[in-house]
């Protein structure tokens, strides 16, 4: 019997959002839990603190830190962490950059003390006072973790999206591609029909990828990004995807999105950047200069279409490791609407088709990495940014106008747009401002 592999889960200050996410993978955690020995994780199970400072050093070959260091024992229990595992994922946006916590380095720790406990709004005791007893004691200023332990792997996100902890996990375990069912998912598609996604012009990789998914993307009208990898026989449809994959260079923002989760997800080869479904493949790409698939016994059809994407990709590096969000969003830019004034998030309902911002909503997507696959856009809501952003050591918000008011349908000038901006560090920094060392 195979040894099973132990991790740890550190919870520090945060919302728990991050091992939400991981349970709500529900039936994709079978996958994985059998080669796992979960040895502390007290979000979810009742581990004590000692057992953890028990174990030898080294002891444990990965630890998911979640959490900003915003307590003292915040940052011991990182500290005691680094100690015992081999390796260390920062897990989720507080963990990589402070996330929204970070935005109280505006203040003095004192101040933000008074007001927590003594002056907000929705403090109903009569008497309020700082409480004494039972307290870890405060951080002055809220640093990223790899600024307190050093650290292996970067999983962004507000939370990291199930699909990405997955790979990292996987990476680390060393565990092989799903293997190859007889026939392709176009077989088993609901919209194998006049409704073909191809078709109409979107790239869906279901005439070379396995069937067998329970959870079809294409029942909700998402095309096919290869999660179970290849199949031993391709669809009939492959001729179109084909000639899809012939001129790249003309690839949508939408299809954009399609392409890294492919080659992430197809080719097994995980996001352990953190920021870029494209950047391990693209390292991968430039160690050994090769374009060919890492899989073997691929039909013909399946390999040629993965190595076109492969080479593009190595030619266009500058073009995929920044990619933002707006490079994964299907929501047109130049559309029909025009940016005359900033709206409030609540004001209006905007169109699930035309650009946010063109709509006249602040949205982080310019600036912000992509990796999260839109989602907040797909539910008609704005980027916030927990991806981190595409440029660091700049004034954001500054850097934010100027892309907008250059790239998108903006009547606004530059100085009119920011002035409009009423909370510059809250919107263009949210997520990331105690990477900020002016804040410090």
């Amino acid at each position: 019997m195979a040894v099973k592999v132990k991790v740890a889960f550190l919870q520090s200050s945060d919302c728990w959002g991050c091992h939400q996410s991981l349970l709500n993978a529900h039936l994709g955690l079978l996958n994985i839990l059998p080669s796992l020995d979960i040895v502390y994780w007290p979000a979810v199970v009742d581990f004590k603190h000692d057992s953890l400072k028990a174990r030898p050093d080294g002891d444990i070959l990965v630890g998911f830190v979640e959490g900003s260091m915003r307590t003292n024992a915040d940052i011991e229990n990182a500290k005691l962490m680094r100690a015992k595992c081999q390796l260390i994922i920062a897990f989720g946006s507080c963990a990589c950059y402070g996330n929204v916590h970070g935005l109280a380095n505006q203040w003095d720790i004192q101040e933000a003390i008074t007001r927590k406990f003594t002056e907000a709004e929705s403090i109903t005791n009569e008497n309020p006072k700082e409480p004494k007893e039972h307290m870890p004691g405060f951080a002055s200023k809220i640093v990223p973790l790899d600024e307190i332990i050093s650290v292996d792997v970067f999983m962004a996100g507000c939370p990291p999206k199930p699909e990405a902890i997955f790979s990292a996990v996987e990476f680390l375990l060393g565990q092989k591609p799903q293997p190859m069912s007889e026939t392709a998912f176009c077989n088993d598609c609901s919209l194998n029909n006049e409704n073909c996604l191809l078709e109409k012009g979107t790239l869906c990789f279901g005439p070379i990828t396995s069937t067998g998914c329970t959870l079809k993307c294409t029942d909700d009208g998402n095309p096919c990004v290869g999660c179970l990898g290849p199949a031993k026989s391709v669809s009939s449809r492959v001729g179109k995807l084909a000639q899809m994959t012939e001129n790249l260079e003309q690839i949508s923002s939408g299809d954009k999105k399609n392409l890294y989760e492919f080659l992430t997800l197809f080719l097994n080869i995980p996001l352990m950047a953190g920021f870029d479904l494209a950047g391990d493949i693209l390292q991968q790409v430039k160690k050994t200069g090769e374009t060919q698939t890492p899989l073997a016994n691929l039909p013909n059809e399946t390999e040629n279409i993965a190595t076109k994407i492969m080479a593009f990709l190595k030619n266009h590096r500058d073009f995929t490791e920044i990619s933002t969000v707006c490079d994964t969003c299907p929501r047109k830019i130049g559309s029909k609407s025009q940016m005359t004034k900033v709206k409030r998030d609540y004001e209006g309902l905007p169109n699930m088709d035309d650009c946010l911002i063109e709509q006249g909503y602040l949205c982080a997507g310019p600036i912000t990495r992509a990796g999260c696959g839109g989602l907040c856009l797909k539910v008609n809501t704005p980027c916030s940014g927990c991806y981190g952003q595409t440029a660091w050591n700049v004034d954001q918000a500054e850097r934010y106008v100027d892309i907008v008011t250059k790239g998108y349908n903006v009547a606004l000038s530059k100085e009119e747009l920011l002035v409009q901006i009423k909370d510059k560090l809250g919107f263009a920094e949210k997520f990331t401002l105690a990477t900020n060392k002016n804040y410090r």
